[in-house]
């Protein structure tokens, strides 16, 4: 390894690109950000040091150095300086152009992609026109340069050079060739491997994983596949540049996407797992070929079924939530690798091992000693996993093995629905009830399955954040279900909470969930109404209250109540927010409606609740008046509500204390206290004459 600014490689080497390599593309169109990037970076590095932009791999043919990694960036360096040295005058243009030796058998530079393009390149230099819009006009521009790939990409960079350049202080022809260094290898001297593990790229970081394994796995062959292969890598990274797939992420998501399709390659290779790369070891475990066929079988995927397998490859940029061990993606790959020509056959593969990661079931290394099983194996993707059903459990659970059976026997129209079903955020991948409704006499009925469907879309198909359902639907669910609410904490909020609901009340869930059987929307809440009419408000109906008063459950966001020996019963917000007493909702509720039924509206009475301090409490008040009314339930006295009135600033009359004493209040001059049982017409008849306490100031 040697470290080499652009003019000792200018003063040491002729290098040519040779016809095996790819084109010129950094100053194609789609580049052109991507070019203008660099040259930023460039500008930066140079300001405060030296600027190491990676790596140049080549390997010497006579006296001229082929090279086979790097001729991007080093193209890119010789058109700057040539539009440098012509910026800069025509004495600083004709010096460079005699560095690079036009006119001999073997110039410095040659790009032998296509005869046109050196053509090209040799009457550009000797041009001395660096205006993109200009060269088009040259009589020695031939036609047929306007279909050459790599010219169109050489005009573009020149054009990028002319919008950015002059922004770029420290870009300067002296600080590119004195300054710009490349790590230069011969592959030829790296034969053994040695300073294979190198520190520095083109970002003056650590090496990506798959940089180090590269020059490993090319170490291998000869010159001539060392050129081909080298071509083949760079067009596995222009397939994870396509903006089609990397979108708006950014180009440093390439090097993830390559490290980690390295890794899934050694992963299906040895079954084992591989958290990160290991250069000289890995690079024995796998070659270069199956890198080329896993490429391949990727590229193919990408194509099929409109592009719908697209997100299971853009996983690979390192950025998903989700099946960081790219579960779906081996398995598409293995059967791509399997060589099945049945696009359907795919489907079955990505809807079986999506539907695991979605469970959160499935684990790395048994997962990949099943994929090479079957891939050695004649058997379909259902018939291997049926036939196998002992080896695989600790792949497929019984649940999944039951569906894999159904669809086996039934079919596509049952895939449809299985499918569908499982991929609805509610059920996750687990409809394990859904089908227990759906067998008769212990035998699948898809008829079945697909009512019980319907009938749970009608009555639960509801945006997440309403959990899944109205009030209206749990408070059906309350007049018929037997143990409900759950542990009586909450009626049912998220698919956990419901699918737990459904567990305790199999066949009273599964017969509610009948009764909706064809209806439309307006016949649903019309028999939602009538159910929770033929429910009265009596005591033997534990929960009558929460079905015929729609504010209890309306307060709770989350469906959530809890039971306190203090407050009994309470309406919580969130988890354990602000606890409301169902009494104290039901007193507010009527004060609502009531509470001028007791005073003119003139007197200025109002009330509010206090959620405060873990506990609620009515408060009636009134402006400037010293006069407070707070009203609790206590559950633990004897269940009654509990008047407090705190007089502040005020002494009572003789006739006002001895008014109070006999409506039951007892304390001092400060704070009274009064209990009356659960009735809203007893209480008020308690505290209307407090409205009238220190009546005499007015």
């Amino acid at each position: 390894m040697d470290k080499k600014n652009i003019n000792n490689l200018l003063e040491t080497f002729n290098f040519v690109v040779p016809e095996i390599q790819r084109e010129y593309v950094w100053g194609a169109a789609k580049n052109k950000r991507v070019l203008s990037q660099f040259l930023q970076n460039l500008d930066n590095k140079l300001e405060h040091s030296d600027a190491n932009i990676g790596f140049l791999y080549s390997y010497r043919s006579g006296t001229e150095h082929y090279l086979i990694d790097g001729q991007q960036r080093y193209t890119t360096l010789l058109l700057l300086c040539y539009f440098l040295a012509v910026s800069e005058g025509s004495e600083s243009h004709d010096h460079f152009v005699s560095r690079l030796k036009l006119d001999c058998c073997v110039p410095v530079f040659a790009y032998r992609v296509r005869s046109n393009t050196e053509s090209f390149m040799r009457n550009l230099f000797k041009s001395g026109i660096i205006n993109h819009k200009c060269i088009q006009d040259q009589a020695w521009y031939r036609n047929e340069y306007k279909n050459d790939p790599t010219i169109l990409s050489m005009i573009g960079a020149l054009e990028v050079f002319g919008n950015i350049v002059m922004g770029c202080k420290y870009i300067t022809l002296q600080n590119i060739l004195h300054h710009v260094f490349f790590w230069y290898f011969d592959v030829e001297m790296t034969s053994q491997g040695e300073e294979l593990y190198i520190t520095m790229n083109s970002r003056g970081e650590k090496l990506t994983e798959s940089e180090q394994i590269k020059p490993h796995l090319l170490k291998k062959y000869g010159v001539k596949e060392k050129e081909r292969y080298g071509k083949k890598w760079d067009d596995w990274e222009e397939f994870f540049f396509d903006k089609k797939l990397r979108g708006n992420r950014a180009i440093t998501t390439i090097d993830i996407a390559m490290n980690n399709i390295i890794r899934v390659v050694l992963e299906l290779k040895t079954c084992h797992e591989h958290g990160h790369l290991n250069p000289a070891e890995d690079a024995e475990a796998i070659s270069i070929e199956d890198v080329e066929a896993y490429m391949a079988a990727l590229e193919n995927i990408a194509r099929m079924e409109d592009g719908f397998y697209q997100p299971e490859i853009e996983r690979l940029y390192g950025d998903s939530n989700e099946d960081g061990d790219f579960y779906v993606l081996k398995a598409l790959l293995t059967e791509k690798l399997k060589g099945t020509p049945d696009l359907y056959e795919y489907q079955r593969v990505y809807q079986t091992v999506r539907n695991h990661v979605r469970r959160n079931k499935l684990r790395n290394r048994p997962f990949l000693a099943f994929l090479s099983n079957y891939a050695k194996s004649s058997l379909s993707w259902y018939d291997y996993i049926l036939t196998n059903q002992e080896d695989c459990k600790t792949i497929f659970n019984g649940h999944e093995l039951e569906k894999i059976l159904i669809c086996k026997n039934l079919g596509s129209a049952a895939e449809a629905e299985i499918w569908n079903v499982q991929s609805h955020p509610f059920w996750n991948g687990e409809i394990k009830q859904l089908i227990a409704w759906a067998k008769v006499d212990d035998l699948f009925s898809l008829d079945a399955f697909v009512l019980y469907r319907q009938c749970f879309d009608l009555l639960f198909d509801r945006k997440k954040n309403d959990g899944w359902t109205s009030d209206s639907v749990r408070q059906a669910l309350i007049v018929r279900l037997t143990y409900y609410p759950l542990d009586g904490c909450f009626f049912g909020f998220s698919p956990d909470q419901w699918k737990q609901i459904m567990k305790n009340n199999p066949n009273d869930f599964k017969n509610f969930l009948r009764e909706f059987a064809g209806m439309d929307n307006d016949a649903r809440n019309r028999h939602l109404q009538a159910i929770k009419d033929s429910y009265p408000e009596t005591p033997g109906n534990k929960w009558a209250e929460f079905v015929h008063h729609d504010y209890l459950l309306a307060y709770c966001n989350t469906k959530r109540i809890q039971y306190r020996e203090e407050y009994g019963i309470e309406c919580v917000q969130n988890s354990y927010k602000q606890p409301y007493s169902v009494k104290n909702m039901h007193l507010e509720d009527y004060l609502k409606h009531h509470l001028h039924d007791y005073l003119p509206e003139t007197t200025g009475w109002n009330y509010w609740v206090d959620k405060s301090g873990w506990k609620s409490v009515v408060k009636l008040y009134k402006y400037d008046w010293p006069v407070h009314i707070w009203i609790q339930y206590r559950e633990d006295i004897n269940k009654q509500y509990e008047i407090t009135l705190l007089i502040k600033d005020y002494c009572l009359t003789e006739s006002e204390a001895l008014m109070l004493e006999s409506s039951g209040f007892s304390g001092n001059d400060n704070v009274y206290r009064a209990y009356t049982p659960v009735n809203m017409e007893e209480l008020m008849k308690l505290v209307k004459p407090c409205f009238f306490l220190y009546t005499h100031t007015k």
